[in-house]
């Protein structure tokens, strides 16, 4: 049974047609259960209606035509329910519904199982046999594992049913994909497609009008490959018998016109591109080798799938050797990362669509702080699908639309220009200092280190750094940056905000941030080997990061120190050691030099993001001289979320009443006990969050400086005894969408509407 869903479950996902897909699926089911009927309905997109997409036993034109409400027959009523629902005798059922078109009579014994995808009920298989009987255990099982397997690929259905189409090139072949908004904002640009290592599941189906410029691509990539296979027997056969040589005979062979080619070739003349024509064939063999029995054989699919690979590799080369970074770049890969930023002039991105990744993953905070419009998480979408096409990234409702239509373009045009007219009026009052209607002072400072600029510190409107992110510097070199590299990096960011605190934060990797001469492999690596875990573990690092710090501030005396992912007080007590260690070994020196040196102390802090230091707050009395609170990580270890996982993306949310009142304990507990404390995390530059957090009574708040101005003009609005209340109020609440409510609502009241969605 287990070779039954394997085999069910590739044809249906290698399939180019949709309607084929659908048709030899229900076959495959039919078949493996031995019934008598086997139907597929799904549901339309208002999630009310299904409609019958594939059928072998009913009536085949009810295909597209026949359809029923979410409440209607016992189709109707799995996808209410969204479990399986199996009867013995349908007809005599009191939810039974007759539909004539499809002419069922013949069929008594029933089985419908639900497609759900994130919580959506995507449409609803079915199974019917003439005798009345229940379905056993086995057969329900089998469907039920089936539809979750098949559940991902068919909620991209709207993909499949375009790659059908007989569209060619230059026609308008707009597609709307959904993913999860992680930076706000608009972008309209041309995709420029960031390729690491790309494989045929990463290839969408795409039909063109010049099969012959298609057929020179595909040859032009076979004689490459048969070069490439020639050289390698040349180079193994000093080392290899003749007979495990005979290995690149088998490939050469294969790249004959007997054997793959004629078949590609006959995929291109029906227009489908060269990628999807050998993604077509490649995959159909591979299909039919898996199923043999004779182990041999079997292995085949193996060597297929390799020269595969290396076929597709030299097509996506050849296109994109000659690619050029479009004005207007829409940055598209697989997984972004810094150093893919890096490599396109800024001015030139104009937005981010990254397939792995959610809203508050290290990419999408990297997005917020460049102030680039960010989609995250298009699960299940082939990543050329994205390549070559006009785009508009819409962070604001996590969208991305290819190929739109000019009316869209116009659209998103049109909201563009608010955005900016939007911006250029909080400019207007950016020099002021925040306070709220009734007078309270807040005070908001940068989140900084993803390629800080230094004329930031000139702008009166920012208060200093409440959290420079010390790793970036790290992460972009090829080896440990040394003391004195450190120092003047440092003494650079210090002397742009003299006069203004900076809080630098100790070296922070592992998890999502890998530096690329230290690569720290781990199983769970969020709960594992970073932060001060690490470098406590190697206190050469520590110290030479410790001195540097405190050498950059000799002159400027404006640097707090702060550690990262504290989880204990013994690591506090520590850290404090090397601290106090680094410090006379830099006195010391700097005396030598100059006996009258005097060496500014910096103070010492540590972020508040692990929910067991929430219990042992009150100790932190006489060991520090103030603590940050980061949401990001605090909220993803109170909901057990790894923010990282599209899957679960829906789940992280910094304004779950849970993380609220953990930071509201930590906002009384620290004021009693005379520690500073502010809030360095996403949550901070959320102009709503921002209000909650003043209201909980926090004074100085840290964000990207994309967001500043924005806060600033938020929380110039509010009055604190309202903010008071509504804190008050939303820690009472259960569920995030119940906070958001009271929040949104309050915008209103306050004409901050403007803040709320996209333009003004």
């Amino acid at each position: 049974m287990l070779n039954d869903l394997r085999s069910i479950t590739h044809s249906f996902v290698q399939e180019p047609s949709l309607e084929m897909a659908l048709a030899s699926l229900v076959t495959d089911i039919k078949s493996a259960l031995n019934s008598d009927c086997c139907s597929i309905y799904l549901a339309e997109s208002d999630q009310s209606i299904l409609r019958l997409q594939a059928t072998d036993g009913l009536n085949p034109k009810a295909i597209g035509l026949t359809q029923m409400s979410f409440d209607e027959g016992l189709t109707g009523w799995v996808a209410q329910r969204e479990e399986p629902i199996k009867i013995h005798n349908a007809k005599r059922h009191p939810r039974f519904k007759n539909f004539p078109d499809v002419q069922e009579d013949e069929f008594t014994a029933f089985l419908g199982v639900p497609i759900i995808h994130r919580r959506q009920v995507l449409g609803v298989i079915t199974i019917q046999q003439s005798q009345a009987r229940f379905f056993d255990r086995d057969e329900e099982a089998f469907l039920v594992t089936l539809s979750a397997q098949l559940a991902s690929s068919i909620a991209n259905v709207s993909l499949r049913m375009k790659s059908e189409s007989t569209y060619v090139e230059h026609e308008n072949n707009a597609l709307v994909l959904k993913g999860v908004s992680a930076s706000s904002g608009v972008g309209i640009g041309h995709s420029y497609l960031v390729q690491t290592e790309i494989d045929l599941s990463d290839v969408s189906l795409r039909k063109v009008s010049n099969p012959e410029f298609q057929k020179t691509r595909y040859f032009n990539a076979v004689e490459a490959t048969r070069a490439d296979i020639k050289k390698m027997a040349e180079r193994m056969s000093a080392h290899l018998p003749t007979q495990a040589l005979a290995i690149f005979d088998i490939y050469l062979q294969l790249l004959e016109d007997a054997s793959l080619g004629n078949e590609v070739v006959e995929k291109i003349d029906k227009n489908w591109c060269a990628v999807s024509s050998l993604k077509i064939v490649v995959e159909r063999y591979v299909s039919e080798f898996e199923k043999m029995e004779d182990p041999y054989i079997r292995e085949r699919a193996v060597d297929v799938k390799d020269l595969g690979r290396r076929l597709l590799k030299h097509l996506t080369n050849a296109s994109s050797q000659h690619k050029t970074i479009p004005l207007a770049a829409i940055i598209i890969a697989e997984e972004v990362t810094a150093s893919m930023l890096a490599e396109v002039p800024r001015d030139q991105i104009k937005g981010i669509v990254s397939i792995k990744g959610a809203e508050n993953s290290h990419a999408a905070i990297m997005a917020r702080a460049l102030g680039i419009p960010a989609v995250m998480g298009l699960r299940d979408v082939p990543l050329l699908q994205l390549d070559g096409v006009d785009i508009i990234v819409d962070g604001y409702n996590g969208q991305v639309f290819t190929s739109p239509t000019e009316a869209i373009v116009e659209e998103y045009k049109n909201l563009e220009s608010e955005d900016l007219e939007f911006a250029n009026q909080l400019k207007l009052e950016s020099d002021e200092i925040v306070e709220t209607a009734d007078g309270k002072r807040i005070f908001l400072s940068i989140n900084s280190g993803m390629g800080f600029d230094g004329e930031f510190a000139e702008q009166e409107h920012i208060e200093g750094i409440g959290l420079y992110r010390t790793e970036y510097p790290f992460m972009m070199r090829q080896r440990f940056p040394s003391e004195q590299e450190q120092q003047l990096l440092y003494q650079q960011v210090l002397s742009d905000f003299i006069g203004k605190p900076v809080v630098m934060r100790t070296l922070d990797v592992g998890g999502d941030k890998q530096l690329p001469y230290f690569p720290i492999i781990e199983d769970n690596p969020f709960l594992g080997w970073r932060g001060i875990r690490l470098t406590l573990d190697h206190p050469e690092i520590f110290l030479v990061q410790i001195r540097a710090m405190i050498k950059a501030n000799v002159f400027t005396d404006n640097l707090h120190i702060m550690l990262p992912m504290i989880s204990d007080i013994g690591e506090i007590d520590e850290a404090r050691r090397l601290f106090n260690q680094a410090y006379l070994e830099v006195q010391d020196e700097l005396r030598d030099a100059d006996a009258g040196a005097v060496v500014p102390k910096p103070k010492f802090g540590v972020m508040l993001e692990v929910p067991s230091m929430l219990f042992q707050l009150r100790h932190l009395k006489g060991k520090v001289d103030f603590c940050s609170i980061g949401t990001n990580d605090l909220t993803q270890y109170l909901l057990a979320v790894d923010r990282n996982n599209d899957k679960v993306a829906n789940l992280y949310d910094a304004f779950h009443p849970t993380v609220l009142n953990a930071i509201k304990m930590i906002a009384d507990v620290t004021k009693e006990i005379g520690i500073p404390c502010s809030v360095c995390g996403e949550l901070a530059g959320d102009p709503g969050g921002a209000m909650l957090l003043a209201g909980m009574g926090f004074t100085q708040l840290s964000m990207n400086t994309k967001n500043l101005l924005r806060v600033k003009w938020v929380l110039k609005k509010t009055n604190s005894e309202q903010l008071t209340e509504l804190a008050d109020d939303v820690l009472n609440c259960i569920r995030p969408d119940q906070v958001k409510f009271r929040v949104n609502r309050y915008m209103l009241n306050i004409g901050a509407a403007g803040i709320l969605r996209a333009g003004k």
